[in-house]
């Protein structure tokens, strides 16, 4: 991947049809059922809107897909669902009549600015053309103070992982690190948290930390569950998490 493809403040070419053909279709062959690795994700989100002192907040969730995460987030107050993939926000409908939803682009959508407390969007920053113009469309659509709740593929665990397939046609794939997101982030927002989850990675030192005979002798010593917590605070988790509020 070119140096080119990481800058953060560049909008690149990209086919609005192409893309969503390919959401459509990864939507429906990979969400119809979570995995674990989603679930969880899903789940480090739910217990960060819990622990916001705000009753009934209005959520908008970017990047919402089926609605599998929507189906949670209504539980706290009205959610609104975004999504480039037609396909599947006919189904977020269906799983989610309470809801509202509708298909485009986020950059180019009109939507009423300060409509929202909360903005959540799970591992849709790297999807987007100019990730720039994304982080000030979300500040822009929330109320003062509001919350940003988001999560993006970890740049340096991703690189370094055999498993990750190439792009597929029409997949737009712009990974950030940990030091760019904050960067991309600082202009409108407050970092309150700031982390990464499940450990991932099997190149260079990766393949040493997060081996199997590492990770059982660790364990000997501590449980499984403290080795992956230390493992994710020391920066290896594979998506990135993060907490921020809108500045003043």
């Amino acid at each position: 991947m070119s140096p080119r493809a990481h800058r953060l403040d560049s909008s690149i070419d990209w086919d609005f049809a192409s893309q969503r053909k390919f959401w459509n279709a990864w939507d429906t062959h990979c969400l119809q059922t979570i995995d674990e690795e989603t679930r969880r994700r899903g789940n480090e989100v739910l217990d960060l809107i819990s622990s916001l002192d705000i009753e009934r907040p209005r959520i908008l969730e970017i990047g919402c897909g089926n609605g599998w995460l929507a189906e949670r987030l209504v539980s706290f107050g009205p959610v609104t669902g975004v999504d480039i993939a037609d396909e599947a926000i006919e189904d977020a409908r269906r799983r989610v009549p309470s809801g509202e939803f509708r298909s485009g682009d986020i950059l180019e959508m009109s939507q009423s600015p300060n409509s929202f407390d909360v903005v959540v969007t799970l591992e849709t920053l790297s999807h987007v053309a100019n990730q720039t113009k994304f982080i000030q469309v979300i500040a822009d659509l929330l109320r003062e103070r509001g919350y940003l709740i988001l999560t993006t593929q970890n740049r340096d665990i991703y690189m370094r992982d055999s498993r990750v397939a190439p792009p597929a046609e029409g997949q737009l794939r712009r990974w950030v690190t940990m030091r760019e997101l904050r960067r991309l982030l600082s202009a409108r927002f407050e970092c309150l948290r700031f982390g990464t989850v499940e450990p991932g990675g099997n190149r260079g030192l990766l393949r040493v930390v997060n081996s199997a005979k590492v990770t059982s002798s660790l364990s000997r010593m501590v449980s499984s569950e403290r080795v992956m917590r230390v493992k994710e605070r020391l920066g290896v988790g594979q998506p990135l998490v993060v907490r921020a509020r809108k500045r003043r």
